[in-house]
């Protein structure tokens, strides 16, 4: 009997992302079953920019940033450590302390302008709130009938007030307008919220992506209680007014929201949700609102497991158009699920145990063991290779009935140095381990590539690799699965190209 005659077929990369939601058989095939380190966009997914150090000289952990923002010119970054706090804006070994004897390094801290210059506020629980003018720091308190300075762990800005609260509390304080210290007035919300907790924090929802009266003030509590006011003034019935309460899921760590355009992202057991679009549902449905949906499983576990381990953070990076939440394994081993801010399409970051981020000039920085590092930069971290790993959702290849017999696979890459990228073919829904070995391109220089990546050496801008590559495998069902090692060259997965002979109706 003759033989069937190969089949071709071309596919486009896992652009859709990371999906642990779907089951195997019904993923869509731009969708991937692990993504890590590669970074998805609208035509390509391309291995993440590495991360450069930064600042050194500090020991133990950095377990916050703090960004000063002036009126205009460069502003300034500092980073907790050991009690103290160090100017990190520049890159280098630290010089002296410009803070110490401080109890403990967690710092939460809002900007706030007044007639008097530009301030940055910062509150650990412990300490005398800290106040920053541009040139030096100082312990200014904040003072109230019943008011601990020490216990306020957290503030915001809202309707040019600064609204601060104490350690498991459910009593918000509130300024004079456009003043950073001085006498607060108590707001109480026990009252308010019936499952009782402490407020986790505040937050500002600014529907129509602009400051103006209409923003509301959102009230979290750690048992997952939202309280929304509008207004501007609350000593004043006309000009303060509670909006409602609603339950979502409890907010995980102390950092847990991050303002995204008109919205505000928060970190919750029931994954990472945007206000505007968990109040309206049920939490039941919560996943359905989820920014985090498509990897609901993932964020579930990683909440389950580790929601008590210090470093969840969100932190917006618009320059990269990601949306980054640190997720801590361990307290020394975090992973970042990352999401495009254009396609909403998310992958996995492994390789950077960060504690704590910042934005200093719209770069961004994080803060690990003893360093701040420069996140997005360069193509190593610090000189270790970034490994990507990518496994493509299974395809029936248009015949879900028909056994196929695969030979060969041709991913197609851009890049400016030779990918060296390992290649293994999976069918019929079963993720194997890994046999081929990924390689780190010891030049940035192009090799142009068949099978074997190939004997020609281009220039140093971005060339197109392919080359077919021989597999095996026998299934109705493929899925190629891709690995890069890299200190050097910066790979994007373009497309795939699959050669294979069709058997019989199964």
């Amino acid at each position: 009997m003759a033989q069937s005659p190969a089949s071709s077929i071309a596919m486009p990369p896992p652009v859709g992302g990371w999906d642990t939601r779907e089951s195997l058989a019904d993923m869509p095939e731009t969708h991937a079953v692990i993504l890590d380190n590669w970074f998805p966009s609208t035509d390509k997914v391309t291995v993440r920019r590495g991360n450069t150090s930064h600042a050194t000289g500090m020991s133990g952990s950095i377990e916050s940033l703090i960004e000063y923002i002036p009126l205009t010119g460069a502003g300034a970054l500092f980073a907790a450590n050991g009690g103290s706090l160090y100017d990190v804006s520049s890159a280098g070994a630290v010089g002296s302390a410009v803070s110490t004897g401080h109890s403990n390094n967690r710092w939460q801290f809002v900007n706030m302008g007044t007639a008097a210059g530009q301030f940055v506020r910062c509150f650990n629980g412990q300490d005398t709130p800290l106040l920053y003018n541009g040139s030096s720091w100082a312990t200014t308190a904040i003072t109230g009938s019943g008011l601990t300075a020490a216990n306020l762990v957290w503030g915001n800005i809202h309707q040019r007030r600064l609204w601060v609260g104490e350690v498991n509390s459910l009593s918000a304080w509130y300024l004079s307008v456009n003043n950073v210290s001085g006498a607060a007035t108590e707001f109480v919300l026990a009252g308010v919220f019936k499952q009782g907790g402490y407020l986790a924090g505040m937050a500002t929802w600014t529907r129509d992506s602009g400051d103006g009266v209409d923003d509301v003030s959102a009230f979290v509590t750690s048992e997952g209680e939202v309280a929304l006011y509008a207004g501007t003034d609350p000593a004043a019935a006309a000009t303060w007014a509670l909006i409602g309460v609603f339950s979502i899921g409890k907010p995980i760590g102390r950092r847990f929201f991050v303002k995204a355009g008109s919205d505000l992202v928060l970190i919750t057991q029931d994954g990472f949700v945007p206000l505007s679009s968990i109040l309206s549902i049920d939490r039941s449905q919560a996943e359905l609102a989820a920014v985090s949906q498509q990897i609901s499983k993932a964020v579930n576990d990683a909440v389950r497991s580790y929601k008590d381990v210090f470093g969840w953070q969100p932190i917006l990076y618009p320059k990269g158009q990601m949306l980054i939440f640190n997720v801590p394994i361990s307290p020394t081993t975090m992973y970042q699920y990352t999401f495009n801010t254009i396609t909403g399409s998310p992958c996995r970051f492994t390789g950077i145990n960060s504690l704590c981020y910042g934005l200093l000039n719209d770069n961004m920085y994080w803060g690990g063991d003893g360093v701040v590092y420069k996140f997005d930069d360069g193509t190593s971290d610090d000189g270790t290779s970034i490994s990507a790993d990518g496994a493509q959702a299974f395809s029936y290849f248009k015949s879900p009935s028909q056994n196929k017999i695969f030979k060969l696979v041709e991913p197609i890459f851009e890049s400016d140095g030779n990918p060296n990228a390992a290649i293994d073919m999976n069918v019929d829904f079963q993720v194997k381990t890994p046999t081929g070995v990924a390689q780190s391109s010891p030049v940035r220089s192009g090799i142009w590539g068949v099978s074997h990546w190939g004997v020609g050496i281009w220039g140093t801008a971005a060339q197109i690799y392919q080359g077919w590559r021989g597999v095996r495998g026998s299934g109705r069902s493929g899925a190629i699965r891709i690995r890069v090692e890299t200190t050097t060259a910066r790979p994007s997965w373009i497309s795939t190209n699959f050669t294979f002979v069709r058997g019989g109706q199964l």
